[in-house]
């Protein structure tokens, strides 16, 4: 439960006659909530200027690469975009060649993928951005062992945070509540904190917090999707590797709603992963029953994986969930001294592998704000405010084609960028240049807008092939088209629709 702390009357005077954003001295003690990728990268940004960093993590952490209960999306396949991992690389110099020391393939962007696209194949020629695929328990156990070795940084797992505690006019939060999972009687451990950061991803109780300490909660945005991830790891010995690293089958709601990933682990794996609405994936015990879905979708790389490759894990299956803004940004009154990054402020579709970039730019928003703030006063504020813009345009894009599985109008915005979305996917498989564009602008290293000049250069109809591409979509492989679409015209009428909460 929520607690006010008690100031005492000589600082609740110090307070007021201390400059907006003025530092007492040391910066003194930061607490970040979670022990993910958004918060180690939080606590990498945080330790060079607090004397102390705690990061506050409920799972008991593994030693090396391993999955956690409290991770379950780390089982399916991840990427980083090209602008999340300069980032990644700035912050932690030398992991990407870490990383590929254990098996983790950097390659050229466009020649790596084997994309399937709504309306044909994505071109395969390099496109000069450089990727890597991973495991996301290789990727966090890297970059956990970096923070744990950061001078002043503490990382307690095994560690459930209750409550957040507020100052007695509850303008700031001074520290967080709670007990160690080890302890049978949950005694309460009560933590001071100078600023704190929820990293805690999806599962942030920041909210109810925010409740029970009688202040407004954020208005929360969602787009939802019905769609399910089914993956397993699968070894293939050398003669039987393909020629691409990265395998790709985007979905485009209403008339295209199954796909998949699949992404090269190290030299001899391969994380495989079946994506659709949860009536139309078999079950996860069912390996005869995945293979033959497998044999639907328009790209044949996931099937001939699983025929030819050996399981080397169960089959594992969970929700995507949609995409959630958790709007902090437009917070009155809002807490200073409290910031939400990652999942737990704005969590997107992972289909689109844009969550964690977007949360390597926030970490890097907040090493800016630090370097010139004063003091921890007032930064929440302006955290709020900019990593919204940075949140924005990911958004738009991923809600734009998520719109697809909803049966209520879209916001202008969302039908402009699913209008430009759809017109480059149509010409995407005749024009490698237009492509290349495509894929900076997938990666986050180029604004949406380099896409308009060759769009308004050639604004004629699309290529022959690209016609009888879209007429064909979804594509006679995938089984009977016109009655998927039209069980899925009778699933929107009857699914609960987009709404803001």
């Amino acid at each position: 439960m929520t607690e006010p702390a008690r100031d005492s009357r000589a600082e609740r005077a110090a307070d007021s006659r201390r400059p907006p954003g003025a530092s007492r001295g040391p910066w003194g003690h930061a607490v970040v909530i979670g022990a993910g990728f958004t918060g180690l990268l939080t606590a990498r940004v945080l330790a060079g200027r607090f004397d102390r960093v705690t990061v506050l993590e409920r799972d008991d952490l593994p030693s090396g690469a391993a999955h956690r209960s409290g991770l379950p999306q780390a089982r399916h396949p991840h990427g980083m975009l090209a602008r999340g991992a300069r980032i990644v690389e700035d912050l932690f110099p030398g992991v990407r060649a870490e990383l590929a020391a254990q098996g983790a393939p950097v390659f050229d962007f466009g020649a790596g993928f084997a994309t399937r696209l709504p309306y044909g194949w994505a071109p395969r020629r390099p496109v000069g951005i450089e990727a890597q695929s991973f495991d996301l328990a290789d990727l966090e156990a890297v970059l956990r062992a970096r923070v744990r070795a950061l001078r002043g940084v503490r990382v307690r797992d095994g560690f459930v945070v209750e409550g957040l505690r507020l100052s007695a006019d509850r303008r700031r939060a001074v520290g967080v509540t709670g007990h160690r999972r080890a302890d049978p009687g949950h005694t309460p451990v009560r933590i001071e904190a100078d600023l704190i950061v929820d990293a805690a991803g999806r599962r942030s109780r920041l909210p109810g917090w925010l409740a029970a300490a009688g202040l407004p909660v954020p208005r929360r945005l969602k787009v939802p999707s019905p769609l399910v991830y089914s993956s397993r790891m699968y070894e293939l010995t050398g003669d039987q590797a393909p020629d691409w690293l990265v395998a790709f089958e985007m979905t485009l709601p209403p008339s295209v709603d199954r796909g998949g990933a699949a992404v090269t682990v190290d030299g001899t794996r391969r994380l495989i992963s079946l994506v659709a609405p949860a009536e139309e994936l078999p079950p996860p015990r069912d390996d005869e029953a995945l293979l033959r879905f497998a044999a639907t979708l328009r790209s044949p790389h996931f099937a001939e994986v699983m025929a030819r490759g050996r399981p080397v894990s169960p089959v594992y299956r969970s929700v995507v969930g949609g995409n959630n803004w958790l709007r902090y940004d437009r917070l009155r009154p809002r807490p200073d001294r409290l910031l939400v990054a990652g999942d737990a402020f704005c969590a997107f579709n992972p289909v689109y592998g844009q969550g964690l970039t977007v949360a390597a730019l926030q970490a890097r928003l907040l090493a800016r704000l630090l370097a010139t703030a004063g003091g921890p006063g007032g930064l929440a504020h302006r955290f709020r405010r900019r990593a919204a813009r940075i949140a924005l345009v990911p958004w738009l894009t991923a809600t734009a084609a998520d719109g697809g599985w909803s049966t209520e109008p879209a916001s202008r915005p969302a039908r402009m960028m699913r209008g430009l979305l759809d017109v480059v996917l149509r010409r995407l498989p005749d024009e490698p240049e237009l492509y290349a564009r495509f894929a900076r602008v997938q990666n986050m290293v180029a604004s949406p807008a380099v896409l308009l000049r060759p769009l308004l250069a050639r604004p004629g109809r699309p290529g022959r092939r690209t016609e009888r591409a879209a007429r064909t979509a979804p594509d006679p492989r995938s089984g009977n088209g016109s009655d998927r679409c039209a069980r899925h015209r009778r699933r929107r009428r009857t699914r609960r629709p987009a709404r803001e909460q």
